[in-house]
């Protein structure tokens, strides 16, 4: 084997580049091409989980997906706003998870900007409901860590809050 000429690499740089894989990941996992499922808890303190198929991360490293305004999730994340979002790649050979805080806004102004950005609404089967105002809700969860685990060869890589900002900004928005 050859001896590599590249200097060894700090701690640091070996950390920055994994998050900086682990983002790109979780970005191609969870960029609305295919569902994710949402995990929050009850004010009993009980998780629910559902599939959520209308998601964009084009405000990275905001996640925004929509859902009824008459939906539980929404009196969940009010009570608590600790979730998890996990998504995996067609294979299920690639799992991310996603934890962060969630909040419900109703800012109308970023309701309108959420509603532009989701490509794909096919999947709201809620929307054919008729209701008062919007008809909508946004779920809005600010990401705060990730983790990217390949199960069949027990890889296990992680992005913090502090390298979830820095280094989308060095990535470049996507």
């Amino acid at each position: 084997m050859k001896p590599s000429s590249d200097p060894p690499k700090s701690p640091n740089e070996e950390a920055t580049r994994h998050a900086e894989y682990v983002i790109d990941l979780a970005k191609k996992l969870a960029n609305g091409d295919r569902p994710g499922i949402l995990a929050t808890v009850d004010e009993h303190g009980v998780p629910h989980m559902r599939w959520m198929a209308t998601l964009s991360l084009r405000d990275w490293p905001l996640l925004y997906t929509i859902t009824s305004p008459t939906s539980r999730k929404i009196e969940h994340i009010k009570n608590n706003p600790s979730v998890s979002w996990m998504f995996s790649n067609d294979q299920m050979s690639v799992i991310v998870n996603i934890r962060g805080k969630a909040r419900i806004t109703s800012d109308s102004g970023k309701m309108q900007h959420v509603w532009k950005l989701l490509e794909d609404k096919s999947k709201a089967y809620f929307l054919s409901i008729a209701s008062d105002g919007p008809g909508f809700a946004v779920i809005e969860t600010e990401i705060e860590d990730i983790d990217c685990i390949v199960p069949k060869y027990d890889i296990k890589f992680q992005a913090h809050s502090v390298d979830l900002g820095s280094i989308s900004r060095s990535l470049g928005a996507e």
